[in-house]
């Protein structure tokens, strides 16, 4: 038996096994016991390759197979535990699709026995924007957020309001915040700040639909307008059940008012809060003391309502463009 020492390495993942003055009559077997103890991968997992292929014959010699000094050999393989998980993972994926035909059916007859939603109505039926100003897609997404907020939902709902349109207000009516056309036909929304840099604040556009919609019942700016529509800033709040710290449901996103410097509710790329605009946020809540869920509903409606100043309903009714003629 040849008695010729040479010395080869083993790469296996990012780790480099030198094999320093190495028999060279010594077999694939051997190499792969010296693997194991450096590895702590079993022979029978792992794959020795060298050239290009893998040497599955463990009584091969080495110097038989033209591995000399410098050369460089390749392990493959998972341990046992590895190959365990994987084995445990595929059964796990395999039981889903076994029984998720059987998930959908189920849920498929729960919806049947709770037939359609009954608030289905109590919405806005379309959203419209302007496509010749930029990001429409953000103004589109900003309407859509106040149609789905679980306070403006839950109103509508109570109150049994349906709305055929709500659309983007052009920025160039730089009197008006807002209208209401024929109480519930149509409301439009001022959605960008003065200098057309960017969106107004989400709070902001809420108010002003809070008292757009205040005109479904009321048509002038008197005493019963503003009652209904500080009771329903208020509503906003305590009928969003996920109002008290929850901001998604899901995967999606609902409002939050002490979330009022979260400038990015809508993505990066748009600057909202960038330009001027009338009506003022508030201030954040500086208490650090823990409260229970039912005590923090009870703070953010009280918050809310506080926030709805008689200079906000002044502003707000100066940039209203609805009219008595527009409610019933």
């Amino acid at each position: 038996m040849s008695t010729n020492k040479i010395t080869f390495k083993v790469t296996f993942k990012s780790e480099t096994i030198p094999f320093e003055q190495w028999d060279a009559s010594s077999t694939v077997g051997q190499v792969k016991q010296h693997l194991y103890s450096a590895t702590s991968l079993p022979p029978e997992s792992q794959k020795l390759l060298w050239k290009g292929r893998i040497l599955k014959d463990d009584d091969t010699l080495l110097n038989q197979l033209g591995v000399q000094d410098n050369s460089k050999l390749m392990l493959m393989g998972s341990s046992p535990s590895q190959v365990s998980q994987v084995n445990q993972l595929d059964q796990k994926i395999q039981e889903q699709r076994r029984i998720a035909p059987l998930i959908r059916q189920q849920k498929k007859k729960q919806a049947q026995k709770k037939g359609p939603d009954p608030n289905a109505n109590y919405t806005f039926h379309k959203i419209s924007v302007i496509p010749e100003f930029p990001n429409p897609d953000k103004a589109r997404q900003l309407l859509e957020r106040l149609r789905d907020d679980r306070g403006i939902r839950a109103i509508m709902a109570a109150r049994k309001w349906s709305v055929g349109e709500l659309i983007e207000l052009t920025p160039f009516e730089a009197t008006i915040l807002g209208y209401n056309r024929n109480a519930g036909q149509l409301i439009a929304l001022r959605l960008r700040t003065d200098d057309l840099s960017g969106f107004r604040h989400y709070d902001s556009v809420r108010k002003v639909l809070l008292h757009e919609l205040t005109h479904n019942v009321w048509g002038d700016h008197d005493d019963n307008f503003h009652a209904l529509n500080r009771q329903l800033n208020k509503d906003v709040i305590n009928l969003d059940w996920t109002a008290h710290g929850a901001k998604s449901l899901g995967g999606g996103e609902y409002y939050n008012p002490e979330d009022e410097d979260d400038e990015d509710a809508y993505g990066n790329d748009v600057l909202y809060e960038s330009g001027t605009y009338r009506l003022g946020a508030g201030s954040k809540s500086d208490s650090s003391q823990a409260l229970t869920p039912e005590q923090r509903r009870q703070r953010l409606a009280t918050a809310a309502l506080s926030r709805l100043t008689k200079k906000e309903e002044q502003e707000m009714d100066e940039g209203c463009g609805s009219s008595s003629n527009h409610a019933m």
